[in-house]
């Protein structure tokens, strides 16, 4: 009886087994089915000569490309292009598929990142070419441009992710703060290679430009004025600067809806506030916001030396080239430096929206960050007293 019973629990775990090993066959070659044509190959190649062996393979081929396409190129650069190319080609196919994060976190990891580099490396051309009164490496200067640009547009990107419909006013002041960045972008370039004939239709572009974001910053400048002036809320309270907003938005009944990043530039500028935001937004019509929107409307009108080149093109800054050599090369890194300004006075106006600081610091905050270039600019003459700046800028000959 129990031989019988044993000859039976092994023909049972037998029959199993084979049909364990069946099923496991049949789900294979069905996975195996979904895979790519390219991907197959290498699956088979693992069950025909095993896994350690496939990587040795693989590994002893790509080595033995790249050392003979060494062998057979005699150009170092081209060497390196045939390398990169495959990089480039897995890279652009991979980063689709990356799940590191939300476009929200992506967005504000690199506004982050660029805006750290865009306030120090300007800072570095500057000193670099005052203290050895040549050029930076070119390479530096267009990190720089790099940063500073994508540090605006990924600073444009948050701002409807960031900052609620109803919050005009603090919509419209983080719309000049990017359009200012980029306007500063374009003045330097106009230094750096206005003198080059092909250059020409990008600096008009670039001063044409320049004119739009003096309209959104005096816009912006005037709408406070006007607000402060005739609005009775402001006249009683004259230490709002100083506190959080007394009301939360659903306790005056406004509530958020979703807009398009065109409509920073486009609808909100124009746009007036609902009258009960005066009590929950961080960007008041008081003393200290009027202050510091009046100041960066002042400091936009700069932008405007650039109707110059409009007028002149390339002979006018070949012309400045002849008559202030010196100033004509630094003010490539100057206006760099007001970007920087405009960044760190954006950079307060981050802190009082996530209410770090009050908007009083955040006004002090972007006066001291104004006085970047101003103080750059006023170095500049003590160095080189010979050159006057102001002649500079009222210049209006064109050779």
């Amino acid at each position: 009886m129990n031989e019988n019973n044993m000859d039976f629990t092994w023909e049972f775990l037998f029959n199993e087994l084979i049909s364990f090993r069946h099923n496991m066959k049949f789900f294979s070659n069905e996975k195996t089915a979904k895979l790519s044509s390219l991907t197959r190959i290498f699956h088979h190649l693992y069950h025909t000569v095993g896994s350690f062996n496939s990587w040795l393979i693989g590994l002893s081929i790509l080595g033995l490309s790249c050392a003979s396409l060494f062998l057979f190129t005699e150009s170092w650069k081209t060497f390196f292009y045939l390398t990169l190319a495959p990089y480039l080609i897995i890279l652009i196919w991979s980063l689709p598929l990356t799940r590191i994060g939300s476009w929200k976190t992506i967005t504000s990891i690199t506004h982050r990142l660029s805006g750290i580099l865009s306030l120090l490396l300007p800072m570095y051309l500057t000193i670099y070419n005052s203290w050895t009164d040549q050029d930076p490496p070119s390479y530096l200067y267009i990190i720089s441009l790099l940063c500073i640009i994508f540090n605006c547009i990924f600073g444009a990107l948050l701002i409807p992710q960031r900052i609620p419909s109803f919050d005009v006013p603090t919509i419209r002041a983080f719309g000049v703060g990017v359009t200012l960045g980029l306007s500063f972008v374009g003045w330097s370039l106009v230094w750096y290679f206005g003198a080059e004939p092909w250059f020409v239709p990008f600096g008009y572009i670039c001063a044409i430009y320049s004119l739009f974001t003096c309209l959104l910053a005096w816009n912006d400048s005037l709408q406070h004025i006007y607000t402060n002036k005739t609005n009775p809320y402001y006249a009683t309270q004259l230490d709002l600067e100083y506190f959080k907003p007394p009301k939360r938005p659903h306790q005056v009944g406004l509530k958020h809806k979703p807009y398009k990043l065109s409509e920073v530039f486009t609808r909100f500028p124009f746009e007036s506030a609902d009258p009960k935001l005066q009590e929950v937004t961080v960007t008041p019509s008081s003393a200290a916001v009027v202050f510091t929107v009046t100041l960066t409307a002042m400091f936009s009108l700069t932008t405007l030396l650039q109707w110059h080149y409009v007028y002149c093109g390339s002979n006018g800054m070949i012309l400045r080239h002849q008559l202030f050599p010196f100033f004509t090369r630094s003010s490539a890194y100057l206006s760099l430096l007001a970007a920087v300004a405009n960044n760190f006075g954006t950079f307060a106006g981050t802190l009082v929206v996530q209410q770090k600081v009050s908007s009083f610091w955040g006004a002090f905050f972007n006066a001291i960050g104004l006085l970047i270039p101003v103080v750059a600019t006023l170095a500049f003459q003590l160095r080189v007293p010979h050159e006057n700046i102001l002649y500079s800028m009222m210049l209006t000959k064109c050779s």
